[in-house]
Formats: C-alpha cells, structure tokens, sequence
C-alpha cells in the first residue's frame, strides 16, 4: 500500500494516475461546453436584439418624423413667431426726446435696418444663378406696403361680417383661429358694422416699417420666411346693430383714428425661389426704447448661451 502511494506521488505514468488525470480533463471539457449556448439559442438571441434595436430605431425615426411635421405645420405659409429683434420705429413726435435717448433710439433703427437690407440682399444674391445674370427672385418692396392696406381693409370687414372662410384665406393660421373665436362669442342677436372712414397721413403712410428673410424652420432648409411690418393710419367706424330690426345699439357706435402696424408674412423656397402669397400673421406695436433694449438684453444672452459663454449668459 505504501509503495502504491509512493508510485502516485512520485510518477504521472502511473496508470491510475493517468486514468484520473482523463476524468479530470473529459470532466472539464464536459463543464467548459456545457457553459457555451447552443447555435439555435445565439441565433434566437441575436434575432431578439435586432428586433429590439429596430423597433428603437422606427420609435426614434417616427418621433423625428413627428416633430418634422410639427414644424413644417407651424411655420406653414409663413406661419411662427415675429423675428427676434424686430424693430418698428415709432412716429417722430412719440421717439425720445433726451438728446442720448434720441441718438440711442436712432442708431437701434438703423442697426435694424441694415439687418434687413442685409437679409434681403444676401437672398436676392442667392438666386442669381451666375454674377452675370439676373435674380430669379425679386423683393419688389414698393408692393409691400399697398398689398397690406388692402389685406388688412378685407380682413377688418370679413371680421366685421363674420366671414371666417376669407379670414382663413388671407389670415395665417393661428391670427384667423383668434378672429373666428371672437366672432363665435359675439351675441347672435346682433351683427357688426365696419366702415374705413378715410386713410390718414397720405404722404407717410402706408408705410414699409420692417423688411426681413430669415431661415426659422431648423428641420427644412429649404425654405425661409419673408416677413414684413407695415404701418397704416386710418380713421375707423364701428357699431353693433340688431340682426332683427337693423338699428343700431344705442352706445355701440365708435370712431377712432388709428396706427395699425400690420405683419405680413410668407415662405420662400431656396431652390426654385418661389413664393407662397402674403398672408396675415397679425399686428405689432411699434418698438419703445426701453423694449428694445430689454429684447436685445435677452437675445445676447441666448446668444452667448449658445457659443457656449457661460461666464457672459450668467451675468
């Protein structure tokens, strides 16, 4: 017995030694392929992930879709937010009086103004095909100011007869849905009268107060937005009367005169530079100093947000 344990310990050609040393080795040969999956479960597996990552994929794809259409809705036909910093100066006898204040308040207008004249220019220079032809796109401002009065005239009396199918037609989305509104709480048991009484200021008005293109729709480049301001002073009469007897309200009657600075708005295609027709994207309140400044205020911070200075946004 002893000189049996002496073999093992001191010989590997021992055959009990060798036997064990097989078991060992078919042992974990058995464990190491035990613990490898099978060719139908890798398969099932890799099946399993793929779905899985295609079905992420067309959930990602479908909320990119999504949100696409939600711009490209929003910003139909001109549709979407005033631009940023857009300035309508006000009549001479309404700007500042301090010399500073004034100086100040003309220099913002003339900013602006080369903002827009800039703007215009870099899409007119686009559509030139070559530097020796002409411009597929033409501003043609002189028609601006013209094609408001009388947008706006038809717009005050489709409001006044309650006319939502041209206030659709001529208003943008969001403008007609607010003047349809209106016209739905009115009383039923009386209509409204609406006369432009004349236009005032002949030799300064209708006036083109703002004239810019910008690129707003950050998921289609291919199109930009032209938006315009125009300023219209005009005497206006407005009363209610009965829809049964025709008379009017006692009280109802009012004539005022006015400065509406009225927003045209449209899109432009930057490949055939062609252009939807203007619609109304609403009105705008002429631009006070101290609003000026305090917009500037907040687009510069934005701004500076963006590049990334956060020392200069915080502050």
């Amino acid at each position: 017995m002893a000189s049996l344990a002496a073999a093992w310990r001191t010989g590997s050609s021992h055959p009990l030694r060798r036997a064990a040393a097989r078991g060992a080795l078919a042992v974990q040969g058995a464990r190491q392929y035990a613990s490898v999956p099978g060719r139908n479960k890798i398969v099932r597996e890799l099946d399993r992930a793929s779905r899985q990552s295609s079905a992420k994929m067309a959930k990602e794809q479908s909320m990119s879709d999504l949100q696409k259409l939600a711009n490209a809705e929003y910003f139909k036909d001109g549709g979407g937010p005033l631009f940023p910093g857009t300035f309508v100066s006000l009549p001479l006898s309404r700007q500042p009086r301090a010399p500073y204040e004034f100086v100040q308040y003309q220099m913002s207008r003339l900013r602006h103004w080369l903002l827009c004249a800039t703007s215009v220019l870099n899409f007119k220079l686009k559509s030139m095909p070559s530097w020796t032809t002409r411009p597929r796109w033409k501003a043609r401002r002189r028609a601006i100011a013209p094609t408001a009065k009388a947008m706006y005239r038809e717009m005050l009396e489709a409001f006044a007869a309650g006319d939502k199918v041209t206030l659709n037609k001529i208003c943008l989305g969001e403008f007609a849905k607010k003047l349809g509104a209106a016209i739905d709480r009115r009383d039923p048991k009386e209509r409204v009268r609406f006369e432009v009484v004349r236009y005032n200021g002949g030799l300064f008005y209708p006036r083109l107060k703002s004239h810019q293109i910008h690129e707003v729709n950050p998921f289609d480049r291919s199109v930009v937005t032209e938006q315009a301001v125009v300023a219209i002073a005009s005497t206006q009469q407005a009363s209610r009367v009965s829809a049964a007897t025709g008379e009017t309200v006692p009280g109802s009657l009012r004539l005022q005169e006015k400065i509406e600075y009225v927003v045209l708005s449209r899109q432009a295609n930057q490949r055939t530079f062609e252009t939807s027709p203007w619609r109304i994207w609403g009105t705008t309140s002429a631009t006070t100093l101290d609003a000026y400044l305090r917009e500037k205020a907040v687009i510069d911070k934005e701004q500076a947000r963006r590049a990334g200075w956060t020392g200069s946004a915080t502050k």
